[in-house]
Formats: structure tokens, sequence, C-alpha cells
């Protein structure tokens, strides 16, 4: 008993010294990608499927197949540390409460009877009208979800919550479907970041969130802090959530001067802290030379591609190349078509 009392006092020790000594950039985390998202009904994929080749490769209703299980589970059980939220506009309310693809399908509703849909505020899906089921309506939905977990794990490995505006949808490219009711997205402008912004602060207190003031402390710029004393250590940033944009930086930076999200950046940008490089394949090197000073995301892969095929090729490119996110939709297998599955 006295042994088996001090192994476990050393290890207890062992294991604050290394959190204490390990920078947040040293660290690597398995995220998720379209992280609210469900599976779609099998209505839709069939119906999709029948319009292929019309749609184009980037629209293939097959590398829309795929689900997420719950934040917490993903959390919990999984042990997933990065998320992917995709945010559609709504300033006034009610603009999504639509899901116009059903016109077409039989048995399957349009309107959505959640009345958070008619409210102002952002929006949770992948596609507007087409690929819309999620674990998640509102953007506040998901972020009480994150505090609630965070509560009762405040020790956890700070989780990095990529942010992905949403500028375009069926309604926006095709003037048959907004014929047909298919909306076009409400477009991002500097109140809209201002409201997202509100909306994190509204939710999460100010000692959840890791801002990019926080890493620049009394810097000029964030690439100042990093080259003269790099990363602050990851038991500084226990319990908390980065926030990170992608997509319409510019619009975000000149919507406030004190940003509570980063964003990804070109590494020439003198406040780059996250880059992103979603093929890891070809790009090991460039990704090593970057992961001194930035933490670089990646993915093990996309479109269920690798899944229906169990290829791991992208995945190790990803190891090899040293990036601390890597992003997958399978860390639970889907074993319709494989038993593919990336662990960290």
């Amino acid at each position: 008993m006295k042994i088996w009392l001090i192994l476990t006092c050393f290890n207890l020790i062992a294991l604050g010294v290394l959190a204490q000594s390990l920078r947040l950039n040293e660290s690597k985390i398995l995220a998720s990608h379209n992280s609210y998202k469900k599976l779609p009904h099998k209505k839709v994929i069939r119906f999709l499927s029948k319009f292929k080749k019309q749609l184009g490769p980037s629209n293939d209703p097959t590398q829309l197949d795929y689900g997420h299980k719950t934040l917490p589970e993903q959390f919990d059980t999984f042990n997933i540390r990065g998320i992917e939220l995709d945010l559609y506009y709504d300033p006034i309310g009610g603009h999504y409460k639509k899901r116009k693809l059903n016109l077409f399908l039989f048995g399957l509703k349009q309107r959505v009877r959640d009345p958070k849909m008619k409210s102002p505020g952002f929006k949770v899906l992948h596609i507007a009208d087409v690929d819309y089921e999620t674990h998640y309506l509102t953007f506040k939905d998901a972020l009480i979800e994150l505090r609630t977990w965070s509560e009762k794990n405040p020790a956890h490995h700070p989780i990095f919550v990529n942010i992905e505006p949403k500028s375009t949808s069926p309604g926006n490219e095709s003037k048959m479907l907004r014929r047909l009711g298919f909306k076009p997205c409400v477009p991002y402008d500097q109140k809209a970041f201002l409201e997202m912004e509100k909306e994190i602060t509204s939710v999460l207190p100010a000692n959840m969130i890791f801002t990019p003031s926080d890493l620049k402390g009394d810097f000029s710029t964030i690439q100042e802090r990093l080259t003269e004393t790099g990363w602050p250590e990851l038991n500084q940033c226990l319990g908390k959530f980065i926030f990170i944009l992608d997509g319409k930086e510019t619009l975000y930076k000149s919507a406030t001067t004190t940003p509570i999200m980063f964003y990804y950046a070109s590494p020439q940008d003198p406040d780059a802290a996250f880059v992103v490089m979603n093929d890891p394949v070809g790009n090991e090197e460039k990704i090593q030379q970057l992961t001194s000073t930035c933490i670089v995301r990646t993915r093990s892969d996309a479109g269920t591609l690798q899944s229906r095929n169990n290829d791991y090729s992208t995945y190790n490119a990803a190891i090899r190349s040293g990036a601390q996110i890597i992003s997958t939709d399978y860390y639970a297998p889907d074993l319709r078509w494989s038993t593919f599955q990336i662990k960290r």
C-alpha cells in the first residue's frame, strides 16, 4: 500500500511538472470538423445523389454523409479538444427557419418549429436549406454547452473553437432556387462581428477566454511576443476557450480594436498565431517550419473519402508535419464504410 501511494504521488507530481514546462504550441490535440453536424436524413442523400453530376465535385452528396456526437461526448469519450462551428448571420430572426430542400421530399417538414429559429442571432448549420441537421440550432446553444461542460471540468486542456462565418448558400448561387424559396445568406458586416463577440461574452466569462491581448501582452505584435518569449505554458491556459476565425478576418479586424478571437493568418502577418494548412500531403516540411512560432491546423481526412477507402495516408502526413491541431470527422469510425478511425 505504501509503495502504491508513493508511486501515485510521484506520478501526480510528474504530471504537474510536465504541464508546467509544456508550452501551448508544444501540445498536440485532435479536433473535430463541423463538430455540430448530425448525419443527414437518408432521403436527403438519396435525393441529392440523383443530381450528383449537376451539383459538381464541391457539392457531391457523398461528401456530406457524415455526422458527429454531441460536444460533451466528443470531449469526454474521444478526447476532442478542438471544434468547428459554421455560423450564419440572422440579425432579424427567422431567416433560416425553413429547410427548402424538404419541399421535394415526402415526409420531411420544411419549417423548424423551435422558436429559437425565429429569434435574432447566429444559426449553426452546414449548408442552408440543404445540409441542416445540427445538434445546436444557435450559436448560443453551443456556447452554453461549452460553458456547462467546462464548469464540470475546470482544469481541462484549452479548447480551440474554430469559427467559420458562412457567406454563401444554394440560394446565393441559383436564381431558380431563390424563386423556390431557398434563402441567400445574410452578408456579414462589422456589426455582425460585434454581435458575434457579444454572444460569446454573454455566455462565457472573461476568465474562460484566452484572447489575442492575453497572448500579445506588452509586446507590439503577437509575432514579437512569440519570437521573444514564446507561447505561454499550457497550465496558464487550462480551463479556457480559444476562438479562431476562419475567414473574413479583414472585416473582423476593422470591426474591433480589442478582438477576443484570433484568426488564421499568413505566417508573414505580424499578428500571426494560428495558421491553417488543411492538406498536409506534400506540405510536411512547410508545417514543421511554422510550428516553432505558430500553431498549425491541418486535416487527416475530408469529405468521407479517407473513411470510404480506409486510407490513412493523409493522417500519416499530418503526423509527420508536426501540426498541433489535426481535424477529423472520424474520431469514431463509420462502420458503413470501414474501420477508419483517428485517435490522438
